[in-house]
C-alpha cells in the first residue's frame, strides 16, 4: 500500500467518532480487545522473530524473554486488575463539603498517539498500546521505520485484525510522524531520544495535549569497594550488552573505586569470554547494530588505544565486539553523549561524596545503579539521587518489574507507566463531589459577618 495515500485525519475523525458513540467504556470490551491482541501475537510469533532478525539479528530466546513475553505478562496483569483500577475510588469529604460524598472516577483521555522506537520494537510499541486500550482509548501506533521488517508486520497484522476505529498502524518515516503530530490527540506517548522528545512536546503544546515522555540519558554505575566482584561484572556485562547495548536502562558508564578497579576489569573480561563463548561474532547472544548510521556513530566512540576488550567491527555486517575501555576520561567522545550501543567505558573514583556531587550536577538519567554491601548507604544515595529509576546490585531488570511505574526525570522523561502506572498514565483522574438537597451550610452566602468568619476558620483548620 502506498502509504502517502492514507488520510490519517480521516482515520482520527473515525476514531473520535468511535470514542464519543462510548464504544470504549465497557470493561468487558477492552478486555476481549486486549486478549484478542495477546492471542494475534501468540498466534505469529515466529513470523515476528523472523523479521526482528532480518532487522538487527535479535535472537529467538530475546524475542520472547524481552520482547513478546513482556507484552504477554503485562496483558496478563491488565486482565486480572482492570476491573479493580477502573472502579471509583472514595476519598473523605472535607468537613465544609458535609453530608456530601466524594468520588474519584479514572476516565479514558480520548484518541491516543503512541511514537515508538526500534530497539524494542515490539514491546515498547504494544506495552502502552495495551495499557490505553485498557483506559478505554482509541489509539493510532507509529512504529520507527528503522525496523521496517517489524513495523511492517505490526501493521499487517493490526490493521487486519482490528477495526481501525480502534486501533490502526501508521508506517513511515518523519514525513508521516510530523503528519500526525500536527493534529488534535487526546494524549500522546512517546519512547525515544531526548532530542526527538522535545520536538514532540513542542507539537503537543499547540494543541494543549498532555504528553508521557520516556527518553534516555547517560545512565551510571557506581561499584564501591565491598561488592561482590565477581557477581557485579556479571550483572554488569548481562546489562551492557544486552540487545547490543541498545537499550535506554542499559548502564552507560561505570564508575568503580580506584582499589578494585584492576580486579574488576579483570572480572569483566572473563564474564565477556563466558557468556559468548570467545566469539561473539558467530553467536546468537549478540544482535547487530541496527543500521549504518548508528555503527558509524558508535565507532567514532570507541578509542581503540583504551580499549581492553574488544573494539573491533564490521561495517559490512554492523557487527561491534563487545568493548570495554578504560583510562576513560569525562572529556572522552564516549562520554559526551548517550552510547547506546556495546561500549562500556570504565572510570574510576576515590571519594563517594566528590563522584555524587559531580553526578548530581548532570543532566538526570534514566536510571542509576550501585553495587555495594552495605545496603544502608545504597538505599540513602538512591532515596536522594534525582533519577527516574534505580537499582542495587543489578541493572536493567528493574524494567520488567510490571508491579512499579517506571519513567524519567528531567531531560530522561516525564510520567510513567507499566501495571497500574500504564493505566493511569492513560486516564483522566476525575473527581465529582455529590451533595443533598436536604442541608445547605449557609455560613457559604453573603452577607458575611464574623460570626460566619469563625465558622468558616474552625472548619478550615
Amino acid at each position: 500500500m502506498d502509504k502517502t495515500s492514507i488520510n490519517m485525519k480521516e482515520i482520527l475523525g473515525r476514531q473520535k467518532q468511535y470514542f464519543l458513540g462510548d464504544h470504549t467504556y465497557d470493561i468487558h470490551g477492552r478486555k476481549k480487545h486486549l486478549r484478542k491482541l495477546k492471542q494475534l501475537l501468540q498466534e505469529n510469533e515466529s513470523r515476528i522473530a523472523e523479521a526482528m532478525c532480518m532487522d538487527f539479528g535479535k535472537s529467538y530466546f530475546e524475542v520472547i524473554s524481552n520482547e513478546l513475553g513482556l507484552v504477554y505478562s503485562g496483558i496478563s496483569t491488565i486482565l486480572k486488575r482492570l476491573s479493580r483500577w477502573s472502579g471509583p475510588e472514595r476519598p473523605p469529604t472535607s468537613l465544609l463539603n458535609l453530608p456530601g460524598k466524594s468520588c474519584v472516577y479514572p476516565i479514558p483521555y480520548g484518541n491516543v498517539l503512541v511514537i515508538s522506537p526500534w530497539n524494542y520494537p515490539v514491546q515498547l510499541a504494544l506495552t502502552p498500546v495495551a495499557s490505553a486500550i485498557a483506559a478505554g482509548n482509541t489509539v493510532i501506533l507509529k512504529p520507527s521505520e528503522i525496523t521496517v521488517h517489524t513495523s511492517g508486520l505490526l501493521a499487517e497484522l493490526i490493521n487486519t485484525a482490528f477495526p481501525r476505529e480502534l486501533l490502526y498502524v501508521r508506517q513511515g518515516g518523519i514525513p508521516e510522524t510530523t503528519e500526525l503530530l500536527e493534529l488534535h490527540f487526546d494524549k500522546i506517548f512517546f519512547t525515544g531520544s531526548t532530542k526527538v522528545g522535545r520536538i514532540v512536546m513542542k507539537a503537543a503544546a499547540e494543541h494543549l495535549t498532555p504528553v508521557t515522555l520516556e527518553l534516555g540519558g547517560k545512565n551510571p554505575v557506581i561499584v564501591l569497594p565491598d561488592c561482590d566482584l565477581s557477581r557485579t561484572a556479571q550483572r554488569l556485562v548481562w546489562g551492557k550488552f544486552h540487545n547490543g547495548g541498545q537499550a535506554c536502562v542499559a548502564p552507560d558508564h561505570i564508575y568503580v573505586h580506584e582499589s578494585i578497579r584492576d580486579k574488576l576489569v579483570e572480572e569483566v573480561k572473563q564474564h565477556i569470554k563466558k557468556m559468548f563463548n570467545g566469539d561473539a561474532r558467530n553467536g546468537e547472544s549478540l544482535p547487530r547494530i541496527v543500521n549504518a548510521s548508528n555503527y558509524d556513530r558508535l565507532q567514532k566512540l570507541i578509542d581503540p588505544a583504551k580499549c581492553v576488550v574488544g573494539g573491533q567491527g564490521d561495517r559490512e555486517t554492523l557487527f561491534i565486539e563487545p568493548t570495554v575501555m578504560t583510562g576513560v576520561d569525562i572529556t572522552d567522545p564516549v562520554m559526551q553523549e548517550e552510547i547506546f550501543g556495546p561500549v562500556m567505558p570504565i572510570l574510576s573514583f576515590r571519594d563517594l561524596d566528590t563522584l555524587l556531587g559531580k553526578l548530581k550536577e548532570r543532566p538526570s538519567p534514566l536510571a542509576l545503579y550501585i553495587f555495594t554491601g552495605e545496603m544502608r548507604l545504597a538505599k540513602e544515595i538512591q532515596s536522594t539521587f534525582r533519577s527516574g529509576t534505580g537499582m542495587v546490585n543489578d541493572t536493567v531488570v528493574h524494567f520488567v518489574n510490571g508491579t512499579t511505574p517506571f519513567g524519567g526525570i528531567g531531560e530522561s522523561g516525564m510520567g510513567s507507566y507499566h501495571g497500574k502506572a500504564g493505566f493511569e498514565c492513560f486516564s483522566h483522574r476525575k473527581t465529582v463531589l455529590r451533595k443533598p438537597t436536604w442541608f445547605e451550610l449557609r455560613v457559604k452566602y453573603p452577607p458575611y459577618t464574623k460570626m460566619k468568619l469563625k465558622i468558616v476558620k474552625l472548619f478550615l483548620r
